[in-house]
């Protein structure tokens, strides 16, 4: 797999009007998470078959550095871009979700509530595949 380059995509909403810097790396945070959690339980057995082609992209993203991680880029898009995107990108085969925070905060006067919320999504593919540039080439890099 040398000529591949593995991305994780992080799919931020850009519609929505409460999600400031800080919330946006929280979110992207659990992007990230998701899917690092999406391989672990493949590892467990817990989830369907990966194919071979994504579980060697992901294990030579996690190689990119000591720490575990590799190139992430997030990109801005609004809740239908995201929703069209993942569902394009799971009928790909792309390893792909939808982020979901129960207790997205919103507020409100002095008041916090905290809402359930899909407020990115993420999709795992490699850079160099045509089919990445059909699905994100034409989202810009979230500000």
């Amino acid at each position: 797999m040398t000529d591949t380059f593995p991305v994780l995509y992080i799919l931020m909403r850009n519609d929505l009007a409460s999600m400031n810097a800080g919330k946006a790396c929280a979110q992207a945070s659990h992007a990230s998470n998701a899917l690092v959690h999406h391989f672990s339980l493949k590892k467990a057995g817990e989830r369907e078959p990966i194919s071979e082609n994504s579980h060697a992209l992901f294990e030579k993203w996690e190689k990119e550095t000591k720490q575990g991680f590799g190139t992430v880029l997030v990109l801005a898009v609004n809740e239908c871009e995201m929703r069209f995107t993942v569902d394009a990108a799971e009928r790909y085969g792309l390893v792909s979700g939808v982020v979901h925070d129960p207790t997205y905060p919103l507020r409100d006067g002095s008041t916090t509530h905290f809402i359930p919320l899909d407020t990115c999504a993420y999709v795992f593919t490699d850079k160099n595949d045509p089919v990445t540039d059909l699905l994100l080439g034409n989202f810009p890099l979230h500000p």
